[in-house]
């Protein structure tokens, strides 16, 4: 069953991968929280199990934040825009139909990308948002060209609009549940007559079959001409991620990427990012749940993994790597199971001696069951992360200078 399709049958939203199962007790170190939090946002239609905040993405001074759960799951999605004054809301925006919108977010410049999984049957549906004078307005509803919602042969439907990406005119869309979650990704480039499907991505080597597909596309991410894919397999053998270029025939898979000594049960490829030559993987699931995020840098001969990365202070079930986030040689991490649910955000810098944490995240009023660093997102000098179960799963997004 794939990760998305577990929701929806329940009818009940949970984080994606967030593990409930509460961290053993102890007394941690002392925390060095550096990075300073200078806004924390909320939607203007604050309620519980709306779960603003599930996914964030950030563009210089322009953020979008996911609530997918708000109005029984069609879910809405929010635009914030700094100015001298602080972070204020400047649209909330819905999709002409949508199921689970905002699930997934993503923003380059004027135009935003949201995913709605859950939309016609969970065939699942991207839809792109361009600031105009008037304001931002939908301008492209996209779709999968052999994408298909839920029916005997494919329960839980191809979920397209899981995860989402844009570099420049190029979106990248995930759909971990096509082909009985082997998964895909498509690619899409804006052209004089709107957005045109340029490829469909898959792994060399897919796995299929309802909890052993690779649910390729649960995680992907774009910079320039680099996609990342993510294929977590979570409830089969350790996952995996793929690294594809583009050349003048077209789109091709470039690297296969697996961590160095995984686990039976780990979840590579959970989360990834991408930043000219370094690919970031989270991998939550590393370290009986303590979680790791690894660095892959490109060489002349290939991607290599340059760094494991883990915080300083992660235990069992931190969930370390739920999210990852790059920006140059800034990487932010999400753990969301940090000590019972309550979450972080960790800030990893690349230094001549190698990647160094060098700040800890948290909200300003996070709690208990809040899963804080559940999304995180970067742009230059500022960091969000996400918090969609605080105030009784209305949600919050915190801003930090990094």
């Amino acid at each position: 069953m794939a990760r998305l399709s577990r929701l929806v049958a329940l009818a009940i939203f949970v984080p994606l991968f967030v593990d409930g199962t509460a961290a053993a007790a102890t007394t941690p170190p002392t925390s060095r929280s550096i990075g300073k939090q200078v806004s924390e946002l909320k939607a203007s239609k604050t309620a519980s199990d709306g779960e603003f905040g599930l996914s964030v993405a950030i563009a210089g001074s322009v953020a979008v934040v996911g609530a997918p759960g708000t109005a029984k799951g069609a879910g809405l999605v929010y635009v914030f825009t700094a100015s001298t004054s602080g972070w204020k809301q400047a649209a909330e925006l819905k999709a002409s139909s949508g199921g689970f919108f905002g699930l997934s977010v993503a923003i380059a410049g004027s135009v935003a990308v949201v995913g709605a999984p859950g939309t016609s049957k969970l065939a699942g549906r991207a839809y792109v948002f361009t600031k105009t004078s008037s304001g931002w307005t939908q301008t492209a509803e996209l779709k999968g060209s052999d994408t298909i919602g839920s029916s005997t042969s494919n329960e839980y439907g191809d979920q397209f609009g899981g995860s989402v990406a844009i570099s420049g005119t190029t979106i990248v869309i995930g759909a971990p549940g096509h082909a009985k979650d082997a998964g895909r990704a498509y690619v899409f480039t804006k052209t004089s007559s709107g957005w045109r499907q340029v490829a469909e991505l898959k792994s060399a080597h897919p796995a299929v079959g309802g909890d052993l597909g690779d649910e390729f596309g649960s995680s992907v991410a774009i910079s320039g001409t680099t996609v990342a894919v993510g294929a977590p397999d979570p409830l089969g053998p350790p996952g995996k991620a793929y690294v594809f270029t583009k050349a003048t025939s077209g789109w091709t898979q470039a690297a296969e990427l697996k961590a160095k000594s995984p686990a039976a049960l780990d979840s590579f490829g959970a989360s990834v990012a991408v930043s000219s030559t370094i690919v970031a993987v989270g991998d939550p699931g590393q370290a009986i749940g303590a979680g790791r995020a690894y660095v892959f840098t490109k060489t002349k001969t290939g991607w290599q993994e340059t760094a494991e990365l883990k915080a300083n202070d992660t235990l069992s079930d931190d969930d370390l790597g739920r999210a990852v986030a790059v920006s140059g040689t800034t990487l932010v991490v999400g753990a969301p199971g940090y000590r019972e649910d309550t979450g972080r955000a960790y800030v990893f810098a690349k230094a001549t001696t190698g990647w160094k944490q060098t700040a800890e995240l948290k909200g300003s009023d996070t709690a208990q069951g809040d899963v804080f660093g559940t999304s995180v997102a970067i742009s230059n000098n500022m960091a969000m992360a996400g918090a969609p179960q605080h105030a009784d799963w209305a949600g919050r997004a915190y801003v930090f200078d990094a």
